[in-house]
């Protein structure tokens, strides 16, 4: 199945996200996140991996920050504890394990 034009799936209001991919096991999102929206710190739910289609962004996780910009790859386990600060209007895509 084809998606294209994703990164237009979702809009720059706040934070918006889409499931664009499911099969029931696995799911990716696009997610749109303005600058200066916040995500505050929270256990992830899934394995998960994310890939910056463009902005930047601050992602903390285990006490460490790791700045994110456009065409970078970011994992992190299940359960870890993560927070977000958008620095730009970013979008970018989770996958992940969907958990139940």
């Amino acid at each position: 199945m084809l998606v294209s034009k994703i990164s237009q799936e979702v809009n720059l209001t706040g934070i918006e996200k889409k499931q664009i991919y499911s099969n029931g096991k696995f799911e990716s999102l696009i997610v749109a996140v303005k600058k200066g929206m916040i995500v505050p710190a929270q256990p992830a739910p899934a394995n998960a991996g994310l890939y910056m289609i463009s902005g930047k962004i601050e992602f903390e996780i285990a006490g460490k920050q790791t700045f994110v910009e456009a065409d970078d790859f970011f994992s992190f386990p299940e359960g870890e504890l993560h927070a977000l600060t958008a620095l730009e209007d970013s979008k970018f895509i989770i996958s992940r394990n969907q958990f139940e």
